[in-house]
């Protein structure tokens, strides 16, 4: 297993996908820094709330949909399904193979935000030290709040990587993707919404423990469930 994700990690290289990585959680951290100088001085508390919550809420969900697209397409591009298939190693390695590099993916890119919003808040204290948070800067809560928005995110992931591994074309992860987003976004208040993967992660900081613990719970019971089927399903496709 170890071989086969070694391979999968290699098949990324020259891809697009480092690119995605670096400029995903970058985008939230120039947007958190433009928010420092722009709006009134706020907490730490509630500036990591809040630049998690845009990860979470938007920033997450269109990285995941690019994310398992660029990772699908490298066998999708070349048509190198048949001979991938056809090699002496069971199926299913291939796929949870898959599974398990873009959630690493996501925990690096979660672990290079935390980075990030922190070098911001230092940036503020030395450029504009009247503009920095008040309180103390929590490695804690940042560190609480993006590993359960990981785990929460896990279903949606997984969701979209069959998706993406099941239909040669992009369209079809894409459509996926981006509707989910849309009615995560236009839909987030309602109570319901905490069953459907696209909000699982934006509702880890709804403020109701229960919701947190509901989403975290679902999300990975959902991902891992939704990874094992997706293994059969695809194990099953004709070489």
């Amino acid at each position: 297993m170890l071989t086969t994700l070694y391979v999968e990690a290699r098949k990324l290289k020259g891809s697009l996908v480092a690119w995605l990585c670096l400029a995903a959680p970058t985008l939230v951290a120039v947007l958190l820094s433009v928010i420092f100088f722009r709006v009134r001085v706020a907490s730490w508390t509630d500036n990591l709330t809040g630049a998690t919550g845009l990860w979470a809420y938007f920033v997450m969900p269109m990285t995941i949909t690019a994310l398992t697209i660029l990772v699908a397409q490298v066998e999708h591009g070349p048509r190198a399904w048949d001979h991938l298939l056809a090699l002496p190693v069971p199926r299913w390695r291939l796929f949870a193979a898959k599974g398990i590099v873009v959630m690493g993916l996501i925990a690096l890119m979660s672990v290079l935000l935390a980075l990030e919003i922190r070098a911001a808040g230092f940036m503020v204290e030395h450029v504009a030290p009247k503009r920095a948070p008040t309180g103390v800067f929590s490695w804690l809560l940042l560190i609480k709040l993006l590993s359960a928005m990981w785990g929460a995110a896990l279903f949606m992931a997984m969701i979209q990587l069959w998706v993406a591994l099941r239909f040669r074309s992009f369209v079809a992860p894409l459509t996926v993707g981006v509707a989910g987003t849309f009615f995560a976004v236009a839909a987030f208040g309602a109570p319901e919404t905490v069953f459907v993967p696209w909000v699982m992660p934006v509702s880890v900081i709804a403020g109701d423990h229960a919701r947190h613990m509901m989403a975290v719970t679902l999300g990975i019971g959902g991902g891992i469930l939704t990874l094992l089927a997706m293994m059969v399903s695809l194990s099953r496709r004709e070489a």
